[in-house]
Parts: structure tokens; sequence; C-alpha cells
């Protein structure tokens, strides 16, 4: 989850997933996908990931160079480099421009399990990042479209209009970021958190904590 100041609140950079997508097309979520086999071991491999479909998805590089500084690169340079990564891989060509992705702009948020009825199961960990100011997010217009910024309670609303599909996880995630009143209270929020696994009922009404115990959403 990619945050920033809202008018009112939190706003979150969310994406309209594609409609060929085989999960959840069509529906507004935040920037993310698998683990690729160039990301690392686990768990490690979330956090790189997570910053790498950031990238790709939304054009945010969120990386640091060798004396520990967030990289400043100019809007041509990034699109190259966004370009470029689609065939290669991003830390390689990070270590080529002397960058390292930042793994510590991340703070490890949830970790959301699918239903074991559904056809189509995921372990998704989500993160939480405050957003550059340097930077202009653009979604890709392959795998996903339509990236805006929009203030967590207008989202909810918005879902609540059927002006934008909203999954359970994704809501549930809304419905959290809405109850702060700025970036700096939610991000206080999560640094404090304790991460346990969290799996839907079948009826996708509630969620439960499953070992470890239970994460009060």
């Amino acid at each position: 989850m990619l945050v920033r100041p809202a008018a009112a609140g939190v706003a979150v950079y969310m994406t309209r997933r594609s409609s060929r997508s085989r999960f959840m097309p069509d529906a507004y979520v935040f920037p993310g996908g698998a683990v690729d086999a160039g990301d690392g071991a686990l768990p490690g491999a979330y956090a790189v990931a997570a910053l790498r479909e950031l990238f790709e998805e939304a054009g945010i590089l969120l990386a640091r160079g060798a004396d520990g500084q967030p990289a400043r690169l100019d809007p041509d340079a990034l699109a190259t480099l966004r370009r470029d990564a689609s065939g290669a891989s991003l830390a390689t060509l990070l270590e080529a421009r002397g960058l390292r992705l930042d793994v510590d702009a991340l703070t490890y948020y949830s970790n959301w399990i699918t239903p074991q009825s559904e056809p189509i199961r995921f372990d998704a960990h989500f993160f939480v990042a405050r957003a550059p100011e340097d930077q202009i997010a653009a979604a890709d217009a392959i795998e996903v479209h339509d990236g805006m910024w929009i203030a967590a309670a207008d989202a909810l609303a918005s879902a609540d209009r059927g002006e934008l599909t909203v999954r359970f996880p994704t809501r549930k995630h809304l419905e959290r970021l809405a109850r702060f009143p700025e970036v700096d209270a939610f991000l206080a929020h999560a640094r404090a958190r304790t991460v346990v696994a969290v799996m839907p009922y079948d009826d996708g009404t509630e969620a439960y904590g499953i070992p470890g115990g239970s994460d009060a959403w």
C-alpha cells in the first residue's frame, strides 16, 4: 500500500486489474504480484517482490545509493529503467547504476490467505510505504489500468455505490486506512503491529487469525 496525505485522512494508490486476469478481473487493488525466482530467498523475497512490483505496475522506485541516500532519477531515466526491467532483473539493473532496492522503506503490515474453498488461492503479504514526493505514479496499462490516488474513505464510498469493484481483503485494508486522520499516524500504527496470518471465512463476512494468535480487524 503506497500512501500519501489526503485532504482528509490517508490517500492510497490503487489500480484496476486487467479484465483478462484470471484472479479478481477488473477489481481495484494495491500494486503487487507474485514472488519471482530473482527476488531471492523467503522471507526477504516478499519485500523485494513488493518493491519490484510497485515499480513495474506503478512506476514508483524505492531505492538507495551507496551513500544511503534515496535514489534521485529524473523522469526519463525512470522510464528507461522501467522499460528495461520488463525483460531483465530490476536488482541487476539497479546494481549497474550503483543503487539497491530500499527494503527499509517498507513496513510489513498483514498476511491474508484466500479461503480453502476458492479455486485460486494466494498467500498474500501486504506492505505499506510512504510515496516519494519527487515521483509520479502511473499504471503500466498492461497488467493494471486506471491508476489513481484516492482517499481510503472515498474508495469505500465509491465501492458502496458500485463504482469500484473492491474485494474483501482490499476493503478491510481500506477500512483500516480510513480510521487514521493523517499518514504519520497510520505509519506509526503499522510499525507497532504484530502480523499474524488471516484467512476469511468461506462466506467472506469475517476473518480469523490462524496459528500464532488473532488479528483484530
